[in-house]
């Protein structure tokens, strides 16, 4: 006569989860300077909005889990969004077997954490997937907040070669800016 017995199998996992998201664009600044002069003004005024240099001349900013890169010489911009996680997940199985037929206990129970496996990856998976779109969030949020931030750093860097190619052409009579309109005037005597 043959006997059920039941068993209940449970796994458990905790992982670490990163996960990121990136984007890149060019600037687009005016060659009124040499581009060596440009990439200064650049680096200038980036500073004073908190970037810092970096060995490789890259100007970096880091505003928690989003890192915005700029580089001066080519004009490249890069914003980055990472976050991570340490994540727990759980599973537990029932199976039911039978003393003198089908397989052993031990068979039972090794297939039996086989799927349990194979469940913990799959909720893992969903998790990779949410903190992939929470990057991804981030990043797109953190993109309508950094654009009118660098579009204000260009114009600032295209007013000062303005300036500054002026006093080159000759002697600067009249500079006057109009901050509503965003218009520049330099009357030159050349």
């Amino acid at each position: 006569m043959s006997r059920a017995y039941r068993i209940t199998v449970k796994e458990s996992d905790t992982r670490h989860l990163k996960a990121g998201d990136e984007i890149c664009t060019q600037l687009e600044i005016l060659e009124i300077l040499p581009p060596e002069d440009m990439a200064t003004l650049l680096k200038e005024e980036l500073k004073k909005r908190g970037f810092e240099e970096q060995e490789d001349g890259t100007m970096l900013r880091k505003d928690g889990e989003l890192t915005v890169k700029v580089d001066p010489c080519s004009g490249e911009v890069s914003v980055k969004a990472e976050t991570e996680e340490t994540v727990s997940q759980e599973a537990k199985r029932d199976a039911t077997g039978f003393n003198d037929v089908g397989p052993s206990e031990k068979s039972l129970r090794d297939r039996v954490k086989d799927q349990l496996k194979t469940d913990l990856d799959k909720k893992f998976e969903q998790e990779q997937s949410r903190l992939q779109n929470k990057a991804t969030e981030q990043l797109e949020k953190h993109l309508t907040e950094i654009q009118p931030e660098i579009s204000e750093v260009v114009n600032q860097v295209t007013r000062e070669a303005l300036k500054q190619k002026a006093q080159q052409m000759g002697t600067v009579k009249e500079i006057s800016e109009d901050a509503e309109s965003g218009s520049l005037t330099i009357k030159v005597e050349v």
